[in-house]
Order: C-alpha cells, then structure tokens, then sequence
C-alpha cells in the first residue's frame, strides 16, 4: 500500500483517540553504537553475516490505469461495466453513467445477457461500455485483435476499428498515443447468443496467446529475477468483501481487476516464475475459504516452492476496513482492551496458520508452508498482544506465535521526511541549489540531519530493523520484511503542490537513487533480514508517489530496478 509519513501521523492520531492508549512509543534515535544482530534461526558466513538474504516484489494491483499489464489478455483488466445512455432512453437521461449497476443483468461471469428494449422505461440506460485503458497509460499504444464469442455489436472509444479486416468474432483495433482513455462498449447483444469471452490482444502477442500462455513475456523477463512475489494487491486485499469461497474470483471472470486475481491464476505465476508466492487471506474469510485455498494451493503449486501466508494487510492501518473489523471482533469478543484488535488479528492469523498446517498441508507437507505474522514498524510494542496474545491464551490456546508461525514481518521503508508539511519550506529552499535541491535530499535520506522534523532517514529505518530482529529473536522467527523501499510523496496537502510533485518523482530517476536502494538493501542484510519484499514491480508515478521499480513495464531499467536486481545477483539463492 502506499504510504507516506501523513498515513502514519494519522494512524497513530487515531489509534490514540479511538482506543485511549497510553503506551504508544514512538520510533527511537538510531544510534551509531546499536550492534549488527543476527537471528539464531539464520544461517550466517564466518564473519556473522546472514546468507539466506533474498529479495521478492509485491505486485501492483490489476487496473486498466496500471502500466505493469501483466497478463496477454487486456481484457481482465478492464473496469467494471458503465451502464449508458442510447437510442431509446427516456427523457433526461445522464449520459455517461446512469449508475444503474444493479439492473445489469449479467451471466455468471460478468458479461450482460441482454440489453433493455428502446420502449422499457423502467430503466435508463440501452448499451454499456467499459475502460480498456485509463488516460495516459503507456502500455496502451498498438495494434489489438479483438476476439469474441456470441453476437452483437461492439463499439470503441480512443482506438479505431480497421473495418478492412474485421468481421464478426475478431475485430481489430488500432490505439495512438494520443488516444487517452480507451472504451470498449456493447451496444447490441443477443439475448439467445449473448456476446461474452472478450479477449484483446496486442497483434504482436497472438501467437504466444494462442499457444496456452496466460501472461506478458515482456512482463515475466522483468520480474523473473525475484524470489518471492506477493500478491497483496493483486488479490484485492485491503478493504477485501470476499468471505465466502463461492464468491471467490474464478478464472472466468471477464475482469479480475473487479475482486482480485483467482487463485489458480496467482499459483500459475508462481509456478511459471519459480517464485514463492505470498498470500493475504481476506479478513472475513470462512474456515471454508481457507481451508479449500489452502487445498488448491497444496495441489497445484510446485512443490519445491513455499508459500508464504499472511492474514490481510496491515490489520494496524485504521485507514483500512480490516482494521475497524478486527478491532469489532476483538472488542465483541474480550470487551473493552485497548489492544484488542491486535490479538484477534494475532489469533487470525495463528487459526490460518492451524488451517494450512494442520489441516491442509499436514506434519509431511507443513515445510511447504510459511506462516507470518506482521506489526506496524516504528510502533515498539505493538508486537506484544499480536504474537503473545494473552486474551486468546485466557481461553486456554497457546501463545499466538506458537501456531506454527515462522516468520516476523515488518515494513523497510524511508522518505527522509521530505514531504512532511512542517519541512516544506526547507525542501522548497534547496530547490534553488546549482543542482536543484538533489544533493540535499539524498543527504537527507542517507543522514536525516538537514531537516528538524521526523524520523525517517536510512539510519531510523536501520534502527527499526535492529529492535525488531531483537523480537523475531526472542520468538525464534525469521524476520521479513512485506513491503520496502522509498515512500516519497507529499502529505497534508503537500501532495496538490506540483512543483514539489515534480521533485519527488525526478528524485526517484536520479542516478544517486542505486546507491540509496543498495545501502538500504545491505542494511537489511546486515541487520539480520531474510526476505525483503520491494513495493511494487512496475506502477506510474503521481502525486501519490512513486511506488514502482520501473514506471512501465517496457522501460528498459532504473536505479531503483537496477539496484534490486544488481543485489540479487550479488546474493544468490
């Protein structure tokens, strides 16, 4: 997810009013004279550093925005339906989007049936469309072969139809750069043959589709270098709605951008890459949904590889709907403990753990699996009722982190506190440097000197690393690391102001950025880290930050990417 510095300030603002703590500390001075430890449970060379270091990437999340397109059919990362005004509509219809979702009538895989007659006035809209590409992405540029089963008509918004070669079935499409926002609609359909299995595919990739491959090479070559890939976003986690296991994503789907990536799609990946894979199972999942994931997994993913199992996503964040849940189910269940919502999620993710071990996976596979559990970073402390959870043991049930648990998460990102209102007119000052304010700002990450407010140099980060291996220790886990790298952006307002926009995103191609991603890198190294997942692959940058290693997926390189890969080969796994 991204974060920058404000999320964090807000998160512990709310925590404080919303449960009345008083043991919140704040993140601790690094200090030069903090030793380098290393955990017992990692093996180390002879002069005490660990060897099992590796590196893995989160995914970005499906969108017809992303530039990662991960997939050869474009088509599964379109958005959801837009229903239309058309020939027929009563008088004062809104036009683009008549927000009657809930009057589609659509199969089981999302595609409508049927279309209203132009003489039905009890709804509004006559056709639909949907995004192909969002404004601006530049993957979208080239020539597409549209295919589809059924009949009707379809329509396009942004590209242009070569009506020279298309016939019904397959269509071909042309997209400039010029196109902004692409639409594909369906205006007409047949109720007794209703189109649906709409696949696009870039002209250039029809054979390699055709052969049975599910995903973009040129994707794959990007991110085959990585160990692990975790598939937060893919699977839609935060804020996720899914509980049930007949409402899961399938592979059917006409998008998977809507609910998630289907598990046999992510285990496919895995499977295709030689990756770990890392999932998050939703929040509200049933015992059946666990367990029957758990089975697809067991059966399906290579079994040399290990899968990594996390319960949701940072069940601290408050700005996330998992975390108001588990604070209602904590409180429901043991009253009013401040800490309530961390041990259910310590319980959450111990009675996972139970499920995939125990039940799924059993004493001759269980080394196929690899549970973690994740706290908030600079928060010391918060750890205790997540892995001790002293309420759970009340009713007679060991220690959270005693269920199998194997691994300790943390997070490994840093913004130097570039874009914290309070330190903006500093920042805004060194822009007028000979070098445009450069040097200043990767002094500031790699020292946290030149600025008086906040805690989120390298060194901070590097200290946060030391306490918490000291807990992984203690609990005999491996420590981990779900999401890393750099989270410059602006915050509080900070983030509307362009020029600074501007700074940030520059600063994130600069040439210095290798050498910050590698210290940073060996830092974790050095401390004690084992895995450490960089967020994310490829994503666009804006105001909201720079997440990706590279901005599009075709971009040949970066210092971020270039830096991550350079540390892979030079740790070998």
């Amino acid at each position: 997810m991204k974060k920058a510095l404000w999320i964090f300030l807000l998160i512990v603002i709310g925590f404080t009013l919303a449960l009345g703590l008083s043991n919140f500390r704040s993140s601790e001075n690094p200090s030069s004279n903090v030793p380098n430890l290393v955990p017992s449970v990692t093996a180390t060379s002879k002069d005490g550093r660990p060897t099992n270091v590796s590196l893995g990437s989160g995914l970005n999340g499906l969108a017809d925005w992303s530039s990662q397109t991960p997939f050869l059919n474009l088509f599964k990362q379109a958005r959801d339906w837009i229903p239309q005004c058309g020939d027929g509509s009563p008088a004062g219809c809104p036009g683009f989007d008549t927000k009657e979702n809930n009057r589609l009538n659509l199969d089981a895989n999302g595609y409508p049936k049927s279309l209203p007659a132009t003489n039905d006035n009890s709804v509004k809209y006559r056709r639909v469309e949907t995004v192909l590409f969002a404004d601006g992405n530049p993957e979208s540029v080239g020539r597409y072969i549209v295919m589809y089963d059924g009949e009707g008509t379809l329509t396009y918004s942004g590209a242009k139809k070569d009506e020279a070669v298309s016939k019904p079935g397959t269509e071909v499409i042309d997209i400039s750069k010029e196109a902004g926002y692409v639409f594909l609609g369906i205006s007409a359909t047949n109720p007794n043959n209703h189109v649906r299995n709409i696949r696009v595919i870039r002209e250039s990739q029809l054979d390699t589709y055709k052969a049975g491959e599910i995903f973009n090479p040129v994707w794959l070559e990007k991110i085959k270098a990585f160990k692990t890939v975790r598939f937060m976003d893919w699977m839609e986690t935060n804020n996720s709605a899914q509980k049930e296991w007949s409402d899961r994503p399938k592979p059917e789907d006409y998008s998977w951008a809507l609910e998630g990536a289907p598990i046999e799609i992510m285990v496919a990946l895995a499977n295709k890459l030689k990756a770990n894979p890392w999932f998050n199972i939703p929040h509200q999942a049933t015992d059946e949904y666990i367990t029957n994931f758990a089975k697809i997994v067991k059966e399906k993913l290579d079994p040399s590889l290990t899968a990594y199992v996390e319960h949701s996503n940072e069940v601290w964040n408050w700005q996330f709907g998992q975390a108001q849940y588990a604070n209602q189910q904590g409180r429901a269940r043991w009253g009013d403990h401040g800490d309530a919502f961390m041990q259910w999620n310590g319980m959450k993710a111990a009675q996972i753990c139970d499920i995939w071990k125990k039940d799924v996976f059993g004493d001759a596979q269980k080394h196929r699996v690899n549970c973690v559990i994740s706290t908030q970073t600079p928060y010391k402390g918060l750890e205790e009722g997540l892995l001790n959870c002293p309420l759970w043991v009340a009713e007679g049930n060991a220690p959270c982190y005693q269920h199998g648990i194997d691994s300790y998460a943390i997070t490994g990102y840093w913004s130097g506190d570039l874009g914290n209102p309070e330190n903006i007119a500093t920042v805004k000052s060194w822009l007028k440097d000979a070098d445009g304010g450069f040097g200043k700002a990767f002094e500031q990450i790699k020292t946290g000197n030149l600025l008086k407010v906040g805690e989120d140099s390298l060194p901070d980060t590097k200290a946060n690393y030391q306490y918490q291996l000291k807990v992984a220790q203690e609990k005999g886990l491996s420590l981990v690391a779900y999401e890393g790298g750099q989270s410059i952006a602006g915050s509080g307002g900070v983030e509307n102001d362009e020029q600074l926009t501007q700074f940030f995103i520059e600063l994130n191609r600069r040439p210095e950025m290798y050498e910050i991603y590698t210290q940073m890198l060996n830092d974790w190294k050095d401390s004690g880290g084992t895995l450490f997942n960089h967020f994310v692959d490829v994503g666009t940058p804006s105001k909201w930050g720079s997440w990706g290693a590279l901005e599009y997926v075709t971009q040949n390189g970066s210092p971020k990417y270039n830096a991550l890969i350079d540390f892979i080969k030079s740790n070998p796994q």
